[in-house]
C-alpha cells in the first residue's frame, strides 16, 4: 500500500527486490520466459492446478483461514482423480507423468 498510495517508481530489480514480481529477465526475452513459464505449468496435472487456484482465490478473498477450509474438499475432489493416480504411479516408477485432466 506504501508504494501505491506514493505513486512510487522503481525499475524491475527494485520490484523483485520488494517482491512485486518474481522474476526478471533481459529486456526482449520476457515472451520467451514467459513461454518456458507456461509450457511448465501446462506440464502440471490441471485438476491439482484448478484447486491451488481455488485456494489461492479463497485465500485472497477471505484470508488464510479460508483457503485452509478449503483443503478437505480440494483433497476429496483431487484424490478421487485419475490425474492423482497418474501422479503417485509416476512417482514410484520415476517417470515423467501424463495427466489427463481427469
Amino acid at each position: 500500500m506504501y508504494h501505491l498510495l506514493r505513486a512510487d517508481e522503481f525499475d524491475a530489480q527494485r520490484a523483485l527486490q520488494l517482491g512485486f514480481v518474481q522474476e526478471v529477465v533481459p529486456h526482449g526475452q520476457q515472451f520467451d520466459r514467459a513461454m518456458e513459464l507456461a509450457q511448465e505449468i501446462c506440464q502440471c496435472a490441471p485438476i491439482g492446478l484448478r484447486a491451488t487456484k481455488q485456494a489461492a482465490l479463497a485465500f485472497l478473498d477471505a484470508g488464510e483461514q479460508a483457503a485452509i477450509a478449503e483443503i478437505p474438499a480440494i483433497q476429496k475432489q483431487v484424490f478421487a482423480t485419475a490425474d492423482f493416480q497418474e501422479g503417485i504411479a509416476s512417482f514410484i516408477e520415476r517417470r515423467t507423468a501424463t495427466f489427463q485432466g481427469r
